[in-house]
């Protein structure tokens, strides 16, 4: 009887901490350069980026199981919590591995300049469109998971859960994004020399307000199923690195 209560225990301190964000671990640290003032944002630094360790402040390593409670969205927000902690206020993914029913992923961890912030900046990409599907994959033992369909000028697309679609417009083109037909949503975006790419989902009810704070223009109710949600551009671009196309 004692064995079967101290089990009992173990799994509930083990279930207990994998839910509060103990799921990050750091694997290295640099004992050279530290930043004792915490951080508060989380930049995506782009793979062409000249990186030194100059600034590198460790490496983390996390995962995530695809369920309501451990999913990509909380895996993000995890790393970051833990990286500001740490004094970084930027990210560089060094490895990940996505299977059906968990996603693994290494991040090396920067605090770097205003002024490599900004060089970084310009090397996000341009007149990108990315389109999520669902963050939370609530039947991914099936054969075929449930997608969602929208429509990009008229086309209609499916896109399954932790996946997403990839649409590059020309500089001049005008691009409508619609979900849901006459009661729905819809976002047109015109494309531009230099203009940042967006990543759109439509399962905002999963994000946390640091992540995704509105719909896409106020449109629509917050927990409506036809919205369309714009997504910060650094947790999107970890999604398009770690996820399906």
């Amino acid at each position: 009887m004692i064995k079967k209560n101290l089990l009992f225990i173990c799994i509930c301190l083990i279930c207990k901490f994998t839910l509060s964000g103990q799921n990050i671990v750091v694997t290295e640290r640099n004992k050279a350069f530290q930043v004792f003032k915490k951080q508060k944002e989380f930049y995506y630094i782009e793979k062409d980026f000249p990186l030194t360790d100059e600034r590198w402040l460790a490496t983390l390593e996390g995962f995530c199981t695809n369920t309501t409670k451990s999913n990509p969205e909380q895996l993000f927000y995890d790393l970051w919590k833990k990286a500001n902690k740490m004094g970084a206020n930027a990210f560089f993914i060094k490895d990940f591995s996505n299977t059906t029913d968990s996603i693994f992923v290494t991040v090396s961890i920067f605090n770097l300049t205003e002024e490599q912030l900004d060089d970084n900046y310009e090397l996000y990409s341009c007149n990108k469109i990315y389109v999520f599907g669902d963050l939370i994959v609530s039947n991914f033992k099936t054969k075929t998971p449930k997608s969602r369909s929208f429509k990009i000028n008229k086309e209609k697309i499916k896109v399954y859960p932790l996946s997403y679609y990839e649409y590059q417009s020309d500089i001049g083109e005008k691009v409508n994004v619609s979900i849901g037909g006459l009661f729905g949503s819809s976002y047109t975006r015109t494309g531009e020399a230099r203009k940042k790419s967006i990543y759109l989902s439509f399962s905002g009810e999963t994000i946390k307000p640091e992540i995704n704070p509105m719909p896409m223009g106020g449109v629509g109710v917050r927990f409506s199923a036809k919205s369309i949600y714009l997504l910060d551009m650094n947790f999107g671009q970890f999604l398009v690195e770690i996820l399906k196309r």
